[in-house]
């Protein structure tokens, strides 16, 4: 972690590695599969916190084999104030999934040419550990934790990892037309989300497939989300090409 252009080179080699293993396992070409999308939202809500609040671009590349999938995703605000370039590699096993992120926000778009700065004291890095269960026909819940494990995380008295933590159960069904996902999500102790433990994060989201042709649909989406320890309350809208 002492060096971003490292980290970047890693993550390519894993694209690389799935290349490789695609073009020479046996002797019959394998293809991987890619993803490329843009979601467009009327602003950008993240566990309950606002980032932006005006709309924002979100564009995702991923590469994707077996049980692994690697990704870029980023997000742009339209008036410039709010910047995002993540990273993420994922490995699923069954019901599971393991998930490593490298969340960079620069303050500015001007400023995104310290992306390479991994120094604990000053990056605006921040490497995330996450674990997600999908949920099952016994289980109809998933949930997720995920841990800030190094960067942009740190305590301002100690100057040590606060390692916040996030913990979100949610529940998903089918209306008709429509998908209806309903979650909570806390903060167990003291961390970046909040200055107590509690509930950071409450609502739900509802998308539907709108039909543009006989071939072509969107899917659009409204959630109404809630963060009970900001006091806040958030309306967001949003499609996906």
């Amino acid at each position: 972690m002492r060096s971003g252009i490292n980290s970047y080179k890693l993550s390519f080699f894993v694209l690389a590695i799935f290349v490789s293993q695609s073009t020479f396992a046996n002797k019959n070409i394998e293809i991987i599969n890619t993803n490329i999308k843009v979601d467009f939202r009327s602003m950008h809500i993240w566990r309950g916190i606002a980032a932006s609040y005006v709309p924002t671009i979100e564009p995702t590349f991923e590469v994707s084999k077996n049980n692994s999938k690697t990704g870029i995703w980023m997000a742009q605000s339209i008036d410039g104030n709010y910047t995002e370039l993540d990273l993420y590699f994922t490995y699923n096993y069954s019901d599971f999934s393991f998930t490593l992120y490298d969340y960079y926000c620069p303050p500015s778009i001007q400023a995104s040419n310290e992306i390479a700065n991994y120094n604990q004291n000053n990056t605006n890095h921040t490497i995330e550990l996450n674990l997600a269960f999908s949920g099952n026909e016994k289980i109809p819940f998933n949930v997720l934790i995920a841990t800030m494990i190094y960067g942009d995380d740190l305590n301002s008295e100690t100057n040590k990892n606060n390692y916040s933590t996030y913990i979100q159960v949610g529940y998903s069904a089918k209306i008709e037309n429509s998908s209806v996902d309903l979650f909570v999500g806390i903060s167990p102790f003291k961390s970046y989300y909040g200055e107590t433990a509690g509930v950071v994060n409450a609502g739900l989201t509802t998308t539907k497939n709108l039909s543009l042709s006989k071939t072509k649909a969107i899917p659009v989406q409204a959630s109404l989300i809630t963060n009970p320890m900001k006091r806040s309350l958030f309306l967001n809208f949003g499609f996906t090409l």
